[in-house]
């Protein structure tokens, strides 16, 4: 599969005919920004819709930071619009991450920070450097975690330390990710991607169908754990995930419409193109 990229702030390739590896290209510091979130989106959904994809990876470029968060000049032409440029690409990179039918492993080498995390959380797999660091910051800001960030980190580690994470603010270190489940393994320095791309190979010999059996009962639990959440679970058609009901809403409510804005729902996953 081919890709065509507008800045080079995201890369694709296909590592193995069966393994794709997404590299986040900014370093060092791997911002995202609203073009690189487009760039981010665009490069799954190709991805997605690619049969011989069975397993994907995702990495920061580098090797010291896989990504320290949002690029905040990219947001002052978003300020009092939370609807704004950068908020809809981020809901959109972020869920097709989350809910793509194939397992997603995440290699973290270094600082792992805001959004950062939030994409980490995204993926079903987080390996990690023995020197990789991660937190939440936004409330040194003035600010909430964003783009469904409430949601996920609480998700995977549980609301305690999801909370004390987002109202300190203070980093953790891979140890103690490890500890509280947010890394599911660590390895030394500058190994994370061979590591990643060693349990991809691994995955690439289970069945398909079997694996996205597993994620879609994994994500439908998760959407569905409190009476909050159970709104839409997610029901997977194809290689993407495409979204059916899960109490009393609409078939085609979709994960974006889920909990977790200032609504009380996430933002749409939908790229809108009415912004300038």
């Amino acid at each position: 599969m081919s890709f065509t990229y507008k800045n080079r702030l995201v890369l694709g390739e296909e590592s193995d005919v069966a393994v794709a590896l997404v590299t986040l290209n900014d370093p060092p510091l791997n911002l995202n920004s609203p073009a690189s979130l487009r760039e981010l989106w665009e490069t799954l959904e190709k991805l997605a819709r690619d049969p011989m994809v069975r397993v994907l990876v995702l990495t920061g470029a580098g090797g010291r930071t896989f990504c320290a968060g949002s690029d905040v000049s990219g947001c002052r032409e978003t300020e009092g619009n939370p609807s704004g440029r950068i908020y809809t690409p981020e809901a959109a990179a972020l869920n097709s991450l989350e809910f793509i039918g194939k397992p997603t492993i995440c290699a973290v080498e270094g600082y792992c920070m805001g959004s950062g995390l939030e994409l980490a959380c995204c993926c079903d797999i987080r390996i990690v450097s023995e020197k990789a660091v991660f937190s939440r910051p936004e409330i040194s800001l003035g600010l909430s975690p964003a783009g469904g960030g409430r949601c996920r980190l609480r998700d995977v580690v549980g609301p305690a330390w999801a909370l004390q994470m987002m109202y300190f603010g203070e980093p953790i270190d891979a140890a103690e990710a490890y500890r509280i489940g947010l890394a599911g393994r660590i390895v030394p320095a500058g190994a994370t991607l061979a590591a990643a791309l060693d349990m991809a190979e691994v995955l690439i010999d289970k069945s398909p169908d079997a694996l996205r059996a597993v994620k879609k009962e994994a994500r439908r639990t998760q959407l569905c754990a409190s009476e909050d959440n159970c709104l839409a679970g997610p029901k997977y058609g194809g290689d993407t995930a495409d979204y059916a009901d899960c109490s009393s809403s609409s078939s085609d409510t979709k994960r974006s419409d889920l909990c977790c804005g200032e609504s009380g729902r996430r933002p749409s996953a939908s790229l809108r193109t009415d912004n300038p």
